[in-house]
């Protein structure tokens, strides 16, 4: 394959990319139809599968992306407080996740349905959290100074739990289980309860 031949389907993929992205984040994982996305990149059908193996290979590429943007969302929501107190601030990147999953609702359900695939230079699913998971780890440390690096890691990974099973009830609407109106009280009393117990032992 000659270098120009390489670089067009790069080009290509990255097109095709950035195009699955937006209709993911417009219609969720059943917006992603193979002649959609040949229209819009103005490709033939079969041009699409010599750059990607299968339309999962996108949409697990948009996930990684998803991922880097909901790192950023919650990291945001607290840049310049550092001298705030660490159960606040965890109840402030617990906000900040309901609210991603409220305005990106169709890129966050997409992330958990069909997760992230495992390979030697990108982490699979459950590695792939870990910044979400950091992020929250930080402050319980700050609130348990004694703890361990594994149980920093285990106790923020239940709250993290937690938090997104709350919001999963929340904005699921044939289940009703927890009124989406009510998401932001409970997130923050839920997580305000556990930086408490955390604190006290």
């Amino acid at each position: 394959m000659t270098p120009a031949t390489m670089a067009k389907r790069e080009a290509l993929k990255a097109k095709l990319l950035d195009i699955a992205e937006a209709e993911i984040a417009q219609g969720g994982i059943v917006a992603l139809r193979a002649r959609d996305l040949a229209k819009e990149a103005g490709c033939a059908l079969g041009a699409i599968y010599t750059v990607v193996d299968d339309l999962g290979e996108l949409a697990v590429a948009v996930n990684r992306r998803t991922v880097d943007q909901i790192v950023a969302h919650m990291q945001g929501s607290i840049d310049g407080l550092e001298d705030e107190a660490p159960a606040d601030l965890l109840i402030t990147l617990s906000q900040a996740y309901l609210a991603y999953a409220q305005t990106e609702t169709n890129r966050w359900r997409t992330l958990f349905s069909i997760g992230l695939s495992e390979t030697d230079d990108a982490p699979g699913f459950h590695d792939a959290i870990t910044p979400l998971v950091e992020l929250l780890s930080t402050q319980l440390e700050r609130l348990s100074r004694f703890e361990t690096s594994r149980n920093l890691d285990r106790n923020a990974r239940a709250i993290f739990a937690s938090v997104h099973g709350m919001i999963a009830l929340g904005l699921e609407p044939r289940l009703a289980a927890l009124q989406t109106r009510d998401l932001d009280r409970m997130v923050s009393r839920v997580v305000a309860t556990l930086s408490d117990k955390e604190e006290k032992l």
